[in-house]
């Protein structure tokens, strides 16, 4: 579906949106079940096309990590992670103690990766910005082009204090004791 984005109220006061007002657009039609979306700090962001580089990784992480985790626990592919009443975000996995909650929060994740092919600076910029000010533990970034993965740890209101690119060949092993056990390398994928 194509989303048409504008600019032309840049520099000027706008209405910001909450996650309620997305819910409730997408029930009523407004906002269709296929936008690719993202709520952050009350505008909508279009998420970009995944091209093939991007699925692949994607696609091999989740298998990979599906695999290898203890019983009780999930992984999701682009959830809905509320991060406030005016951000969510969808990033490409989570993985999550089973829940019975609405929608996933901070302190339901152990781990939130996202595959970055066109979305690179973003996903380091802005998106861990906002994913440290609201309490996301373990966030990796995978870069596609590169194979590599910028992890930030110890999250704070103005970022995390803990930052570290490893290559295909380094041992990933998310920080949360229950899921330490997932260690692998993005050199063994595929």
């Amino acid at each position: 579906m194509n989303v048409m984005v504008t600019q032309g109220a840049e520099g000027l006061p706008r209405r910001a949106f909450t996650v309620e007002d997305a819910f409730r657009m997408l029930e009523t039609g407004i906002l269709q079940d296929d936008e690719r979306v993202e709520l952050i700090e009350g505008e909508f962001v279009p998420m970009n096309a995944k091209n093939r580089i991007h699925q692949r990784l994607q696609d091999d992480l989740i298998m990979l990590i599906a695999r290898r985790l203890p019983p009780g626990f999930r992984v999701g592919t682009e959830p809905t992670l509320q991060l406030s009443e005016t951000t969510f975000v969808a990033p490409d996995l989570v993985i999550y103690r089973d829940f019975s909650g609405e929608r996933l929060t901070p302190s339901d994740v152990l781990l939130v990766i996202e595959v970055a092919d066109t979305s690179l600076a973003f996903d380091l910029g802005r998106k861990a910005e906002l994913m440290a000010a609201h309490g996301v533990a373990d966030y990796w970034v995978v870069d596609a082009h590169q194979l590599a993965v910028t992890i930030h740890r110890e999250p704070r209101a103005d970022g995390y204090g803990a930052i570290r690119r490893l290559g295909s060949t380094d041992p990933l092993k998310p920080a949360h004791p229950d899921i330490a056990g997932l260690t692998f390398r993005l050199a063994d994928l595929g």
